[in-house]
């Protein structure tokens, strides 16, 4: 059986590695200013549009619109109908963006015409999908996807991917730290993110006190707060390490940085965090924050997430 995944832009995964699976990926146009700028996960334009756009701060700069109803019936039933037998579409949290809603509506429509379009290609009918909020953001997105690309290539059948990817994407546990926190109090507060008060916002950029935040089963948070950037993302590794030696639920763990991949390498604690990965069996995918990430959350914040049932945040 032929199985494939479709993602929106917002999944914290490398280019690569989402070429070489035949990941697809829906794009996320962002509205900066006057500019319609597309995230579609390439990381030159990646770096690009950092340099360029990011030192805006006007409060209602930034605007997303992930692709429509209409859009996703139309890239499964001009493509993904015919080239795979199931496909497995994983959103961003439904609670920032309407794409999983967009994906359920256009679900019912894909499921009733596809068999007329499989039968004119000589496609044996049979066909079909599942549509799974990933109840989290950015990397806490694509540990299920890296997840399910394993199970793909293990030969895993739909229902028992299926089974597995939910619990995942109910142990996945996704952490933040920004390097400047206008984004996450001006834009992210927009859409309903109260994970960062006005007191913090104020308090943090007078003092370099930046909030780690915790994102769970649709719900973000800060779980705790550290002088300076890279005493949080080292907070974040070590965290990452305790649980690689406790055990995960799945062998990845997924890390994003909002600007050049190489300078996670430098960062304190990562070396560490490569050698107990490498001890245990477990991968480390490091990509470019998106596009769509960037906007909400700053540029130079660092991401990372694990699925582990045992976690508790703190």
């Amino acid at each position: 059986m032929r199985i494939g995944i479709v993602v929106d832009s917002a999944c914290d995964l490398p280019r690569d590695f989402l070429d070489q699976h035949g990941v697809l990926i829906m794009p996320i146009t962002l509205r900066l200013g006057r500019t319609l700028v597309e995230d579609r996960r390439h990381p030159e334009e990646t770096q690009a549009f950092y340099a360029k756009h990011l030192d805006a701060k006007s409060e209602d700069y930034a605007e997303s619109f992930p692709y429509s109803v209409e859009q996703i019936e139309r890239l499964f039933l001009d493509r993904l109908v015919l080239d795979y037998d199931y496909v497995f579409c994983l959103t961003i949290t439904s609670t920032r963006s309407p794409i999983f809603d967009h994906a359920m509506q256009a679900s019912r429509a894909i499921l009733t015409k596809y068999k007329a379009i499989r039968r004119e290609a000589g496609v044996p009918e049979r066909f079909g999908m599942a549509v799974l909020s990933t109840r989290n953001l950015f990397t806490g997105q694509a540990v299920p996807v890296a997840e399910a690309v394993r199970l793909i290539r293990l030969g895993g059948t739909p229902s028992e991917i299926g089974a597995r990817l939910k619990h995942l994407i109910d142990h996945t546990h996704t952490y933040l730290v920004p390097a400047d926190l206008f984004h996450i109090y001006k834009r992210a507060s927009k859409k309903g993110d109260t994970s960062l008060s006005w007191s913090s916002y104020t308090l943090g950029s007078w003092l370099d006190v930046k909030p780690i935040l915790h994102c769970h089963r649709d719900v973000t948070t800060t779980v705790d707060k550290v002088r300076g950037f890279e005493a949080g993302v080292e907070q974040l590794f070590d965290k990452a390490v305790h649980r690689v030696q406790d055990g995960l639920d799945a062998p990845s763990i997924c890390i994003s940085y909002g600007g050049l991949p190489e300078k996670v390498e430098k960062l304190p604690g990562y070396a560490k965090l490569v050698k107990t990965a490498e001890d245990n069996g477990v991968q480390i995918l490091v990509s470019p924050m998106s596009k769509t990430a960037a906007v909400n959350v700053g540029p130079g914040a660092l991401s990372l997430a694990f699925a582990s049932s045992r976690h508790r945040a703190h």
